[in-house]
Protein backbone atom coordinates (compact mmCIF):
# COMPACT_ATOMS: atom_id res chain seq x y z
CA UNK A 1 0.00 0.00 0.00
CA UNK A 2 0.95 3.64 -0.31
CA UNK A 3 0.54 6.01 2.59
CA UNK A 4 0.75 9.80 2.86
CA UNK A 5 1.73 10.68 6.39
CA UNK A 6 1.13 14.18 7.81
CA UNK A 7 3.61 15.94 10.03
CA UNK A 8 1.68 15.05 13.18
CA UNK A 9 1.99 11.33 12.56
CA UNK A 10 3.73 9.41 15.30
CA UNK A 11 6.49 6.85 14.81
CA UNK A 12 5.27 3.41 13.97
CA UNK A 13 7.20 0.24 13.19
CA UNK A 14 5.65 -2.48 11.06
CA UNK A 15 6.65 -6.05 10.42
CA UNK A 16 9.58 -6.86 8.17
CA UNK A 17 7.44 -6.97 5.06
CA UNK A 18 6.29 -3.37 5.38
CA UNK A 19 8.14 -0.10 5.33
CA UNK A 20 8.56 2.10 8.38
CA UNK A 21 6.31 5.13 8.87
CA UNK A 22 8.32 7.86 10.45
CA UNK A 23 8.23 11.54 11.19
CA UNK A 24 9.34 13.38 8.06
CA UNK A 25 12.25 14.91 9.87
CA UNK A 26 13.58 11.50 10.81
CA UNK A 27 12.95 10.18 7.33
CA UNK A 28 14.96 13.03 5.92
CA UNK A 29 17.97 12.43 8.14
CA UNK A 30 18.12 8.78 9.14
CA UNK A 31 20.49 6.93 6.85
CA UNK A 32 21.33 10.06 4.88
CA UNK A 33 24.78 10.42 3.39
CA UNK A 34 27.13 12.60 5.42
CA UNK A 35 26.75 16.23 4.55
CA UNK A 36 23.37 15.85 2.85
CA UNK A 37 20.91 16.36 5.67
CA UNK A 38 18.62 19.33 6.13
CA UNK A 39 20.43 22.62 5.96
CA UNK A 40 23.40 21.05 4.22
CA UNK A 41 22.90 22.92 0.95
CA UNK A 42 21.60 20.04 -1.13
CA UNK A 43 21.25 20.99 -4.78
CA UNK A 44 17.98 20.64 -6.62
CA UNK A 45 19.61 17.80 -8.57
CA UNK A 46 21.43 16.26 -5.62
CA UNK A 47 20.59 12.81 -6.88
CA UNK A 48 22.87 13.39 -9.83
CA UNK A 49 25.97 13.73 -7.69
CA UNK A 50 26.95 10.21 -6.66
CA UNK A 51 24.73 7.72 -8.46
CA UNK A 52 22.33 7.87 -11.40
CA UNK A 53 18.88 9.07 -10.44
CA UNK A 54 16.09 6.56 -11.07
CA UNK A 55 13.62 9.18 -12.24
CA UNK A 56 16.33 10.71 -14.40
CA UNK A 57 17.07 7.36 -16.03
CA UNK A 58 13.37 6.86 -16.70
CA UNK A 59 13.17 10.31 -18.28
CA UNK A 60 16.22 9.60 -20.43
CA UNK A 61 14.72 6.30 -21.53
CA UNK A 62 11.45 7.90 -22.60
CA UNK A 63 13.26 10.68 -24.45
CA UNK A 64 15.34 8.12 -26.33
CA UNK A 65 12.12 6.85 -27.91
CA UNK A 66 11.22 10.38 -28.95
CA UNK A 67 14.70 11.10 -30.33
CA UNK A 68 14.34 8.28 -32.86
CA UNK A 69 11.30 9.91 -34.48
CA UNK A 70 11.83 11.08 -38.10
CA UNK A 71 12.91 14.55 -39.21
CA UNK A 72 13.89 15.83 -42.70
CA UNK A 73 17.07 14.01 -43.73
CA UNK A 74 18.05 10.30 -43.62
CA UNK A 75 20.27 10.07 -40.57
CA UNK A 76 23.87 9.01 -40.49
CA UNK A 77 25.16 7.32 -37.34
CA UNK A 78 26.49 10.58 -35.92
CA UNK A 79 23.17 12.36 -36.52
CA UNK A 80 21.40 9.60 -34.59
CA UNK A 81 24.02 9.83 -31.83
CA UNK A 82 23.66 13.60 -31.52
CA UNK A 83 19.85 13.52 -31.47
CA UNK A 84 19.79 10.66 -28.96
CA UNK A 85 22.32 12.26 -26.62
CA UNK A 86 20.67 15.67 -26.52
CA UNK A 87 17.21 14.18 -25.96
CA UNK A 88 18.33 11.65 -23.34
CA UNK A 89 20.26 14.27 -21.41
CA UNK A 90 17.23 16.54 -21.41
CA UNK A 91 15.03 13.68 -20.20
CA UNK A 92 17.47 12.84 -17.43
CA UNK A 93 17.62 16.43 -16.21
CA UNK A 94 13.82 16.78 -16.27
CA UNK A 95 13.30 13.48 -14.45
CA UNK A 96 15.96 14.09 -11.80
CA UNK A 97 14.88 17.69 -11.24
CA UNK A 98 11.21 16.74 -11.02
CA UNK A 99 11.92 14.05 -8.45
CA UNK A 100 14.04 16.42 -6.35
CA UNK A 101 11.38 19.14 -6.46
CA UNK A 102 8.66 16.70 -5.37
CA UNK A 103 10.79 15.50 -2.45
CA UNK A 104 11.58 19.05 -1.42
CA UNK A 105 7.92 20.04 -1.63
CA UNK A 106 7.00 17.06 0.53
CA UNK A 107 9.51 18.05 3.19
CA UNK A 108 8.27 21.63 3.13
CA UNK A 109 4.66 20.46 3.61
CA UNK A 110 5.60 17.92 6.27
CA UNK A 111 4.43 14.97 4.17
CA UNK A 112 6.20 11.73 3.31
CA UNK A 113 5.10 8.81 1.15
CA UNK A 114 5.74 5.14 1.95
CA UNK A 115 5.12 2.16 -0.29
CA UNK A 116 4.39 -1.48 0.49
CA UNK A 117 7.38 -3.35 -0.99
CA UNK A 118 5.31 -6.47 -1.66
CA UNK A 119 2.92 -4.53 -3.85
CA UNK A 120 5.56 -2.52 -5.67
CA UNK A 121 7.99 -5.39 -6.32
CA UNK A 122 6.13 -6.82 -9.36
CA UNK A 123 6.11 -3.37 -10.92
CA UNK A 124 9.82 -3.00 -10.24
CA UNK A 125 10.46 -6.32 -11.96
CA UNK A 126 8.26 -5.55 -14.95
CA UNK A 127 9.33 -1.94 -15.52
CA UNK A 128 12.75 -2.68 -17.09
CA UNK A 129 11.23 -5.21 -19.48
CA UNK A 130 8.51 -2.78 -20.49
CA UNK A 131 11.06 -0.01 -21.00
CA UNK A 132 13.35 -2.16 -23.10
CA UNK A 133 10.39 -3.51 -25.06
CA UNK A 134 9.27 0.02 -25.86
CA UNK A 135 12.83 0.86 -26.86
CA UNK A 136 12.90 -2.07 -29.26
CA UNK A 137 9.60 -1.02 -30.83
CA UNK A 138 10.83 2.57 -31.17
CA UNK A 139 14.05 1.39 -32.77
CA UNK A 140 12.23 -0.77 -35.33
CA UNK A 141 9.80 2.05 -36.14
CA UNK A 142 12.76 4.38 -36.56
CA UNK A 143 14.38 2.03 -39.09
CA UNK A 144 11.12 1.96 -41.05
CA UNK A 145 10.83 5.76 -40.92
CA UNK A 146 14.42 6.21 -42.11
CA UNK A 147 13.75 3.90 -45.05
CA UNK A 148 10.68 5.98 -45.91
CA UNK A 149 12.66 9.24 -45.81
CA UNK A 150 15.41 7.72 -47.96
CA UNK A 151 12.77 6.79 -50.53
CA UNK A 152 11.35 10.31 -50.54
CA UNK A 153 14.88 11.68 -50.95
CA UNK A 154 15.73 9.18 -53.68
CA UNK A 155 18.78 7.95 -51.82
CA UNK A 156 19.88 4.76 -50.08
CA UNK A 157 18.27 3.81 -46.75
CA UNK A 158 20.32 3.78 -43.57
CA UNK A 159 22.09 0.51 -42.78
CA UNK A 160 21.05 -1.28 -39.60
CA UNK A 161 24.59 -1.27 -38.22
CA UNK A 162 24.77 2.51 -38.68
CA UNK A 163 21.60 2.90 -36.67
CA UNK A 164 22.90 0.62 -33.91
CA UNK A 165 26.18 2.53 -33.81
CA UNK A 166 24.30 5.82 -33.61
CA UNK A 167 22.11 4.73 -30.70
CA UNK A 168 25.10 3.27 -28.84
CA UNK A 169 27.12 6.41 -29.45
CA UNK A 170 24.24 8.55 -28.22
CA UNK A 171 23.94 6.56 -24.99
CA UNK A 172 27.68 6.86 -24.39
CA UNK A 173 27.58 10.60 -25.03
CA UNK A 174 24.61 10.94 -22.68
CA UNK A 175 26.55 9.16 -19.95
CA UNK A 176 29.40 11.61 -20.41
CA UNK A 177 27.13 14.67 -20.34
CA UNK A 178 25.27 13.43 -17.26
CA UNK A 179 28.60 12.71 -15.58
CA UNK A 180 29.73 16.27 -16.23
CA UNK A 181 26.41 17.57 -14.90
CA UNK A 182 26.70 15.49 -11.75
CA UNK A 183 30.21 16.78 -11.23
CA UNK A 184 29.11 20.41 -11.59
CA UNK A 185 26.20 19.78 -9.22
CA UNK A 186 28.58 18.25 -6.70
CA UNK A 187 30.85 21.30 -6.87
CA UNK A 188 27.85 23.55 -6.22
CA UNK A 189 26.77 21.49 -3.21
CA UNK A 190 30.30 21.48 -1.81
CA UNK A 191 30.56 25.24 -2.23
CA UNK A 192 27.29 25.62 -0.33
CA UNK A 193 28.60 23.52 2.58
CA UNK A 194 31.84 25.49 2.71
CA UNK A 195 29.89 28.75 2.96
CA UNK A 196 27.38 27.47 5.53
CA UNK A 197 29.42 28.47 8.61
CA UNK A 198 29.37 32.13 7.53
CA UNK A 199 26.01 32.35 5.77
CA UNK A 200 22.49 31.08 6.40
CA UNK A 201 21.99 27.67 4.80
CA UNK A 202 19.64 28.81 2.00
CA UNK A 203 21.89 31.75 1.16
CA UNK A 204 25.00 29.56 1.21
CA UNK A 205 23.38 27.07 -1.15
CA UNK A 206 22.26 29.84 -3.52
CA UNK A 207 25.68 31.54 -3.52
CA UNK A 208 27.43 28.22 -4.10
CA UNK A 209 25.16 27.38 -7.01
CA UNK A 210 25.53 30.86 -8.49
CA UNK A 211 29.31 30.83 -8.23
CA UNK A 212 29.47 27.39 -9.84
CA UNK A 213 27.16 28.49 -12.66
CA UNK A 214 29.27 31.59 -13.27
CA UNK A 215 32.46 29.56 -13.29
CA UNK A 216 30.99 27.02 -15.67
CA UNK A 217 29.80 29.77 -18.02
CA UNK A 218 33.26 31.36 -17.93
CA UNK A 219 34.97 28.09 -18.81
CA UNK A 220 32.50 27.36 -21.62
CA UNK A 221 32.91 30.83 -23.11
CA UNK A 222 36.61 31.56 -22.62
CA UNK A 223 38.06 28.07 -22.81
CA UNK A 224 35.71 25.91 -24.86
CA UNK A 225 33.86 28.26 -27.25
CA UNK A 226 36.63 30.77 -27.95
CA UNK A 227 39.35 28.15 -28.24
CA UNK A 228 37.18 26.12 -30.58
CA UNK A 229 36.41 29.19 -32.68
CA UNK A 230 40.10 30.11 -32.87
CA UNK A 231 41.03 26.61 -33.99
CA UNK A 232 38.26 26.54 -36.57
CA UNK A 233 39.36 29.95 -37.84
CA UNK A 234 42.97 28.82 -38.13
CA UNK A 235 41.93 25.65 -39.95
CA UNK A 236 39.71 27.72 -42.26
CA UNK A 237 42.61 30.03 -43.13
CA UNK A 238 44.76 27.02 -43.99
CA UNK A 239 41.97 25.61 -46.17
CA UNK A 240 41.52 28.98 -47.84
CA UNK A 241 45.18 28.96 -48.89
CA UNK A 242 44.97 25.45 -50.32
CA UNK A 243 44.34 25.00 -54.06
CA UNK A 244 41.27 22.90 -54.78
CA UNK A 245 41.75 19.96 -57.18
CA UNK A 246 41.25 20.61 -60.87
CA UNK A 247 41.57 24.40 -60.68
CA UNK A 248 44.04 26.42 -62.72
CA UNK A 249 44.37 30.18 -63.26
CA UNK A 250 42.03 31.35 -66.03
CA UNK A 251 43.57 32.51 -69.29
CA UNK A 252 40.59 34.64 -70.29
CA UNK A 253 40.94 38.35 -69.46
CA UNK A 254 37.23 38.31 -68.55
CA UNK A 255 38.12 36.47 -65.35
CA UNK A 256 39.66 37.75 -62.15
CA UNK A 257 42.84 35.90 -61.33
CA UNK A 258 44.04 35.96 -64.94
CA UNK A 259 47.24 37.69 -66.04
CA UNK A 260 45.18 40.74 -66.99
CA UNK A 261 43.45 40.96 -63.61
CA UNK A 262 44.06 43.44 -60.80
CA UNK A 263 43.31 40.59 -58.37
CA UNK A 264 46.14 38.02 -58.44
CA UNK A 265 45.17 34.35 -58.49
CA UNK A 266 46.91 33.72 -55.18
CA UNK A 267 44.75 36.28 -53.34
CA UNK A 268 41.34 34.89 -54.29
CA UNK A 269 41.19 32.07 -51.75
CA UNK A 270 40.35 28.45 -52.55
CA UNK A 271 36.65 29.03 -53.24
CA UNK A 272 37.33 32.25 -55.14
CA UNK A 273 39.78 30.41 -57.36
CA UNK A 274 37.05 27.87 -58.02
CA UNK A 275 34.61 30.63 -59.00
CA UNK A 276 36.89 32.10 -61.67
CA UNK A 277 38.25 28.75 -62.84
CA UNK A 278 34.87 27.03 -63.17
CA UNK A 279 31.86 27.98 -65.24
CA UNK A 280 31.15 28.05 -68.97
CA UNK A 281 33.06 29.79 -71.72
CA UNK A 282 31.56 30.94 -75.02
CA UNK A 283 32.15 27.58 -76.69
CA UNK A 284 30.27 25.73 -73.94
CA UNK A 285 27.26 28.04 -74.24
CA UNK A 286 27.21 27.85 -78.05
CA UNK A 287 27.32 24.06 -77.97
CA UNK A 288 24.36 23.86 -75.55
CA UNK A 289 22.17 26.56 -77.10
CA UNK A 290 23.13 26.44 -80.76
CA UNK A 291 23.47 30.23 -80.83
CA UNK A 292 26.48 32.59 -80.85
CA UNK A 293 27.66 33.43 -77.35
CA UNK A 294 30.11 35.55 -75.40
CA UNK A 295 32.47 34.44 -72.66
CA UNK A 296 30.83 35.49 -69.37
CA UNK A 297 32.68 37.90 -67.10
CA UNK A 298 33.45 36.80 -63.55
CA UNK A 299 34.79 39.52 -61.23
CA UNK A 300 35.85 38.35 -57.78
CA UNK A 301 37.91 39.68 -54.88
CA UNK A 302 39.20 37.60 -51.99
CA UNK A 303 39.32 38.51 -48.32
CA UNK A 304 42.74 39.90 -47.39
CA UNK A 305 44.13 40.92 -44.06
CA UNK A 306 44.19 44.71 -43.82
CA UNK A 307 41.50 45.20 -46.47
CA UNK A 308 38.03 45.96 -45.14
CA UNK A 309 34.69 45.17 -46.76
CA UNK A 310 34.40 48.52 -48.54
CA UNK A 311 37.89 48.16 -50.03
CA UNK A 312 37.10 44.61 -51.13
CA UNK A 313 33.90 45.82 -52.79
CA UNK A 314 35.87 48.58 -54.52
CA UNK A 315 38.28 45.94 -55.83
CA UNK A 316 35.35 44.05 -57.38
CA UNK A 317 34.11 47.27 -59.03
CA UNK A 318 37.59 47.87 -60.43
CA UNK A 319 37.48 44.40 -61.97
CA UNK A 320 34.05 45.14 -63.44
CA UNK A 321 35.41 48.26 -65.11
CA UNK A 322 38.51 46.44 -66.34
CA UNK A 323 36.48 43.70 -68.00
CA UNK A 324 33.80 45.96 -69.50
CA UNK A 325 31.11 44.45 -67.31
CA UNK A 326 28.97 47.59 -67.31
CA UNK A 327 28.54 47.17 -71.06
CA UNK A 328 26.99 43.71 -70.74
CA UNK A 329 23.23 43.10 -70.84
CA UNK A 330 23.03 41.66 -67.31
CA UNK A 331 25.07 42.20 -64.15
CA UNK A 332 24.56 39.46 -61.57
CA UNK A 333 25.57 40.23 -57.98
CA UNK A 334 25.79 37.11 -55.83
CA UNK A 335 26.41 37.17 -52.09
CA UNK A 336 28.74 34.31 -51.21
CA UNK A 337 28.47 32.01 -48.22
CA UNK A 338 31.25 31.46 -45.71
CA UNK A 339 34.70 30.74 -47.27
CA UNK A 340 33.64 32.71 -50.37
CA UNK A 341 31.66 29.88 -51.96
CA UNK A 342 28.81 30.64 -54.33
CA UNK A 343 26.19 28.46 -55.97
CA UNK A 344 27.64 27.45 -59.33
CA UNK A 345 24.24 26.40 -60.63
CA UNK A 346 22.93 29.90 -60.01
CA UNK A 347 25.82 31.63 -61.77
CA UNK A 348 25.96 29.23 -64.71
CA UNK A 349 22.20 29.31 -65.24
CA UNK A 350 22.25 33.05 -65.86
CA UNK A 351 25.30 32.73 -68.09
CA UNK A 352 23.73 30.08 -70.32
CA UNK A 353 20.31 31.74 -70.42
CA UNK A 354 21.79 35.10 -71.49
CA UNK A 355 24.16 33.64 -74.06
CA UNK A 356 27.11 34.78 -71.96
CA UNK A 357 26.12 38.44 -72.30
CA UNK A 358 26.45 38.98 -68.57
CA UNK A 359 28.89 39.63 -65.75
CA UNK A 360 29.12 38.13 -62.28
CA UNK A 361 30.26 40.14 -59.25
CA UNK A 362 31.08 38.49 -55.92
CA UNK A 363 33.47 38.82 -53.00
CA UNK A 364 34.74 36.86 -50.04
CA UNK A 365 34.16 38.27 -46.55
CA UNK A 366 35.28 35.50 -44.18
CA UNK A 367 37.39 32.37 -43.99
CA UNK A 368 34.90 30.56 -41.74
CA UNK A 369 32.80 27.70 -43.15
CA UNK A 370 29.13 28.51 -43.57
CA UNK A 371 28.08 26.17 -40.76
CA UNK A 372 30.26 28.05 -38.29
CA UNK A 373 29.47 31.53 -39.61
CA UNK A 374 25.75 30.68 -39.59
CA UNK A 375 25.81 30.51 -35.79
CA UNK A 376 28.86 32.63 -34.92
CA UNK A 377 28.56 35.66 -37.23
CA UNK A 378 25.42 36.60 -39.14
CA UNK A 379 26.31 40.28 -39.30
CA UNK A 380 29.27 40.21 -41.67
CA UNK A 381 27.33 38.67 -44.61
CA UNK A 382 24.85 41.55 -44.39
CA UNK A 383 27.62 44.15 -44.26
CA UNK A 384 29.41 42.53 -47.20
CA UNK A 385 26.26 42.38 -49.34
CA UNK A 386 25.46 45.98 -48.47
CA UNK A 387 28.99 47.15 -49.34
CA UNK A 388 29.14 45.37 -52.70
CA UNK A 389 25.63 46.31 -53.81
CA UNK A 390 26.17 49.91 -52.71
CA UNK A 391 29.45 50.19 -54.62
CA UNK A 392 27.87 48.83 -57.80
CA UNK A 393 24.80 51.07 -57.49
CA UNK A 394 27.12 54.06 -57.13
CA UNK A 395 28.61 53.13 -60.51
CA UNK A 396 25.13 52.75 -61.98
CA UNK A 397 24.31 56.29 -60.89
CA UNK A 398 27.16 57.52 -63.10
CA UNK A 399 25.70 55.81 -66.17
CA UNK A 400 22.77 57.02 -68.29
CA UNK A 401 19.67 54.93 -67.48
CA UNK A 402 19.55 53.48 -71.00
CA UNK A 403 23.16 52.25 -70.74
CA UNK A 404 22.85 50.39 -67.46
CA UNK A 405 22.80 46.59 -67.49
CA UNK A 406 19.94 44.78 -65.79
CA UNK A 407 20.85 44.34 -62.14
CA UNK A 408 20.12 40.87 -60.76
CA UNK A 409 20.91 39.69 -57.24
CA UNK A 410 20.93 36.35 -55.51
CA UNK A 411 22.45 34.11 -52.90
CA UNK A 412 22.04 30.80 -51.17
CA UNK A 413 21.83 29.96 -47.47
CA UNK A 414 24.14 32.37 -45.64
CA UNK A 415 24.42 34.32 -48.89
CA UNK A 416 20.63 34.64 -49.06
CA UNK A 417 20.56 35.76 -45.44
CA UNK A 418 23.11 38.50 -46.12
CA UNK A 419 21.79 39.45 -49.54
CA UNK A 420 18.15 39.93 -48.53
CA UNK A 421 19.06 41.97 -45.48
CA UNK A 422 20.96 44.42 -47.64
CA UNK A 423 17.46 45.69 -48.50
CA UNK A 424 14.91 47.31 -46.21
CA UNK A 425 12.21 44.96 -47.47
CA UNK A 426 10.36 43.79 -50.55
CA UNK A 427 9.43 47.27 -51.77
CA UNK A 428 13.05 48.41 -51.50
CA UNK A 429 14.18 45.35 -53.43
CA UNK A 430 11.60 46.00 -56.15
CA UNK A 431 12.80 49.59 -56.46
CA UNK A 432 16.49 48.78 -56.72
CA UNK A 433 16.93 45.59 -58.77
CA UNK A 434 15.59 43.95 -61.92
CA UNK A 435 15.23 40.47 -60.48
CA UNK A 436 16.41 38.09 -57.77
CA UNK A 437 16.62 34.43 -56.81
CA UNK A 438 17.17 33.53 -53.16
CA UNK A 439 17.61 29.84 -52.37
CA UNK A 440 17.65 28.20 -48.95
CA UNK A 441 16.69 31.44 -47.17
CA UNK A 442 16.32 30.79 -43.40
CA UNK A 443 12.81 31.43 -42.10
CA UNK A 444 14.08 33.56 -39.22
CA UNK A 445 15.38 36.29 -41.56
CA UNK A 446 13.59 39.64 -41.66
CA UNK A 447 12.76 39.35 -45.37
CA UNK A 448 11.09 35.95 -44.95
CA UNK A 449 9.16 37.02 -41.86
CA UNK A 450 7.94 40.18 -43.56
CA UNK A 451 6.20 38.11 -46.25
CA UNK A 452 5.21 34.57 -45.30
CA UNK A 453 2.96 35.34 -42.29
CA UNK A 454 0.82 37.45 -44.65
CA UNK A 455 0.31 34.70 -47.23
CA UNK A 456 -2.99 33.93 -48.87
CA UNK A 457 -5.29 31.85 -46.69
CA UNK A 458 -5.16 28.20 -47.68
CA UNK A 459 -1.57 28.24 -48.94
CA UNK A 460 1.03 26.46 -46.80
CA UNK A 461 4.13 27.89 -45.22
CA UNK A 462 6.38 25.89 -47.54
CA UNK A 463 4.77 27.40 -50.68
CA UNK A 464 3.02 30.62 -49.64
CA UNK A 465 1.28 32.94 -52.07
CA UNK A 466 2.08 36.55 -51.20
CA UNK A 467 0.20 39.42 -52.86
CA UNK A 468 -1.15 36.95 -55.45
CA UNK A 469 2.41 36.37 -56.71
CA UNK A 470 2.52 39.84 -58.24
CA UNK A 471 6.29 40.22 -57.78
CA UNK A 472 7.59 37.49 -55.45
CA UNK A 473 6.91 33.78 -55.72
CA UNK A 474 7.99 30.98 -53.39
CA UNK A 475 8.89 27.67 -55.00
CA UNK A 476 9.55 24.16 -53.77
CA UNK A 477 9.71 23.09 -57.45
CA UNK A 478 9.45 24.86 -60.83
CA UNK A 479 5.70 24.20 -61.09
CA UNK A 480 5.17 26.50 -58.09
CA UNK A 481 6.21 29.45 -60.27
CA UNK A 482 3.08 29.20 -62.43
CA UNK A 483 0.44 27.71 -60.09
CA UNK A 484 -0.12 27.56 -56.36
CA UNK A 485 -0.06 24.23 -54.49
CA UNK A 486 -3.74 23.73 -55.28
CA UNK A 487 -3.07 23.99 -59.02
CA UNK A 488 -4.66 27.44 -59.39
CA UNK A 489 -2.75 29.47 -62.04
CA UNK A 490 -1.19 32.75 -61.02
CA UNK A 491 -2.07 36.00 -62.71
CA UNK A 492 0.42 38.24 -64.46
CA UNK A 493 3.92 38.21 -62.99
CA UNK A 494 5.05 41.82 -62.89
CA UNK A 495 8.67 42.90 -63.15
CA UNK A 496 10.95 42.83 -61.36
CA UNK A 497 10.45 39.16 -60.57
CA UNK A 498 11.73 37.63 -57.36
CA UNK A 499 11.93 33.91 -56.60
CA UNK A 500 12.44 32.43 -53.13
CA UNK A 501 13.38 28.77 -53.57
CA UNK A 502 12.77 26.70 -50.43
CA UNK A 503 12.54 22.93 -50.41
CA UNK A 504 10.02 21.47 -47.99
CA UNK A 505 12.81 19.20 -46.70
CA UNK A 506 15.49 21.88 -46.25
CA UNK A 507 16.43 22.07 -42.55
CA UNK A 508 18.44 25.25 -43.15
CA UNK A 509 15.20 26.98 -44.12
CA UNK A 510 12.97 25.53 -41.41
CA UNK A 511 15.29 25.67 -38.41
CA UNK A 512 14.81 28.63 -36.09
CA UNK A 513 15.39 29.26 -32.36
CA UNK A 514 11.66 29.32 -31.62
CA UNK A 515 11.40 25.75 -32.92
CA UNK A 516 12.46 24.76 -29.42
CA UNK A 517 9.16 25.84 -27.86
CA UNK A 518 6.69 26.68 -30.64
CA UNK A 519 5.08 24.40 -33.22
CA UNK A 520 5.55 25.99 -36.67
CA UNK A 521 2.94 26.01 -39.40
CA UNK A 522 4.97 23.69 -41.64
CA UNK A 523 4.74 21.00 -38.96
CA UNK A 524 0.97 21.44 -38.73
CA UNK A 525 0.30 21.54 -42.46
CA UNK A 526 2.40 18.54 -43.57
CA UNK A 527 2.36 19.77 -47.15
CA UNK A 528 5.86 18.75 -48.26
CA UNK A 529 6.01 16.08 -50.96
CA UNK A 530 9.42 14.84 -49.80
CA UNK A 531 8.76 15.04 -46.05
CA UNK A 532 7.58 12.09 -43.97
CA UNK A 533 3.97 12.30 -42.82
CA UNK A 534 5.20 10.83 -39.54
CA UNK A 535 7.28 13.89 -38.71
CA UNK A 536 5.96 15.27 -35.42
CA UNK A 537 6.94 18.49 -33.70
CA UNK A 538 8.05 18.03 -30.09
CA UNK A 539 9.41 20.72 -27.75
CA UNK A 540 13.20 20.68 -27.50
CA UNK A 541 13.56 17.47 -29.54
CA UNK A 542 12.60 18.77 -33.00
CA UNK A 543 14.87 21.79 -32.55
CA UNK A 544 17.89 19.54 -32.17
CA UNK A 545 16.78 17.03 -34.78
CA UNK A 546 16.48 19.73 -37.43
CA UNK A 547 19.80 21.25 -36.32
CA UNK A 548 21.52 17.88 -36.73
CA UNK A 549 19.93 17.55 -40.19
CA UNK A 550 21.64 20.69 -41.47
CA UNK A 551 25.20 19.43 -42.14
CA UNK A 552 23.93 16.38 -44.02
CA UNK A 553 21.32 18.33 -46.02
CA UNK A 554 23.90 19.19 -48.71
CA UNK A 555 24.69 15.51 -49.28
CA UNK A 556 21.25 14.48 -50.58
CA UNK A 557 20.23 14.40 -54.26
CA UNK A 558 19.36 17.68 -55.96
CA UNK A 559 15.84 18.95 -55.47
CA UNK A 560 15.80 17.90 -51.82
CA UNK A 561 17.23 19.20 -48.59
CA UNK A 562 19.66 22.08 -49.08
CA UNK A 563 20.57 21.05 -52.65
CA UNK A 564 19.39 23.65 -55.15
CA UNK A 565 20.76 22.53 -58.51
CA UNK A 566 18.84 22.07 -61.78
CA UNK A 567 15.81 23.94 -60.44
CA UNK A 568 17.92 27.09 -60.50
CA UNK A 569 17.73 27.03 -64.29
CA UNK A 570 13.93 27.28 -64.15
CA UNK A 571 13.98 29.94 -61.45
CA UNK A 572 16.39 32.20 -63.32
CA UNK A 573 14.55 31.61 -66.59
CA UNK A 574 11.39 32.95 -64.96
CA UNK A 575 13.20 36.01 -63.60
CA UNK A 576 14.69 36.72 -67.04
CA UNK A 577 11.25 36.55 -68.66
CA UNK A 578 11.57 33.09 -70.19
CA UNK A 579 9.22 30.13 -69.68
CA UNK A 580 10.16 28.45 -66.39
CA UNK A 581 8.66 25.13 -67.51
CA UNK A 582 10.61 24.84 -70.79
CA UNK A 583 12.95 21.91 -71.33
CA UNK A 584 16.40 23.02 -70.18
CA UNK A 585 17.93 19.55 -70.05
CA UNK A 586 20.66 20.33 -72.64
CA UNK A 587 21.78 23.34 -70.62
CA UNK A 588 21.65 21.29 -67.41
CA UNK A 589 23.90 18.66 -68.97
CA UNK A 590 26.31 21.36 -70.13
CA UNK A 591 26.44 22.89 -66.64
CA UNK A 592 27.20 19.50 -65.14
CA UNK A 593 30.12 19.12 -67.56
CA UNK A 594 31.59 22.48 -66.54
CA UNK A 595 31.31 21.86 -62.80
CA UNK A 596 34.37 20.23 -61.28
CA UNK A 597 33.41 17.14 -59.22
CA UNK A 598 32.93 17.58 -55.47
CA UNK A 599 32.17 21.28 -55.88
CA UNK A 600 28.40 21.34 -56.41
Amino acid sequence: MTAIVPDAACHRRTDRRRTRWEHPGNAATRGARPGTGPGRGMGIMDGMRLRPDGAGLAGAHVMSWVSLSPSFIPRTWWMTAASTAVSQTFGYVVGATGRALVRRAGRALGVTVTVDPERIRPLERAAPWVMFGMSGISWLRSLKAQAEIAGLMETRPIRTREHVLGVAGGVALTAGLVGVGRGINGVAATAGRVLKPVLPAPVAAAVGAGATAAGTAFVLDKVVYRQLLERLSKAAQETNARLLPGRVPPVEPERSGSDASYEPWSTLGAKGQAVVSDGPRAVDIEEATGRPAMTPIRAYAGWREGRDLEATAAAVVAELHRTGAFEREVLLVLTTTGTGWLQEWSASSVEFLTGGNCALAAMQYTYLPSGVAFFADRTTPVLAATALLGAIEAEFDRLPPDRRPKLLVGGESLGALGGTQAFEGLEDMIERVDGAVWSGLPRFTEFWRSLVPFRRRGTPEIAPVVDDGRHVRFATRPQDLVTDVNGVPFGEWHRPRIVVAQHASDPVVWWSPELMWRKPDWAKEKAGLDVSRNLRWLPWVTFWQVASDMPQSVAVPGGHGHRYVEDMLHHWAAVLGQDPLDDYSRIAQAIRRTIVPNYA
